[in-house]
């Protein structure tokens, strides 16, 4: 991602794995093992051998809930917003803070959600805990 900006930098490895792997898209959301960790404790698993398409329509499938599309939309937007706080304000890498993050986040979906999916994800949110 930081080479495709034309960033300057000496390293473009990823900052949530810190493997020495170039982060890319693909990577930093679905293959790095933070990443795998944060995808692991919602319930939605990715099998990356497929074409991105099939992927989401598998782990859809897989996850079994009308829910998936808000969890999996939160979820990538945290990890997203949790690599850059590492980035750009030098934050240390940390699952808790990610997943406050994401709790936190999921909730504020509960202020526009229909009342059908608002009912789910209060349950799935419940039974996280």
């Amino acid at each position: 991602m930081l080479r495709r900006k034309n960033r300057g930098l000496d390293d473009y490895s990823c900052v949530l794995c810190q493997q020495n792997v170039e982060e890319t898209l693909n990577h930093l959301i679905f293959m790095c093992t933070f990443s795998s960790q944060c995808w692991q404790a919602t319930g939605i698993l990715w099998d990356t051998s497929l074409p991105l398409g099939e992927m989401v329509m598998q782990a859809r499938q897989d996850f079994g809930a009308m829910i998936f599309r808000e969890i999996a939309i939160v979820a990538a937007w945290c990890i997203w917003t949790h690599r850059n706080s590492i980035i750009f304000n030098g934050q240390s890498l940390s699952f808790t803070r990610w997943w406050q993050a994401f709790i936190a986040d999921l909730s504020l979906v509960l202020h526009r959600a229909k009342a059908s999916v608002k009912e789910e994800l209060v349950n799935w949110v419940s039974s996280t805990f």
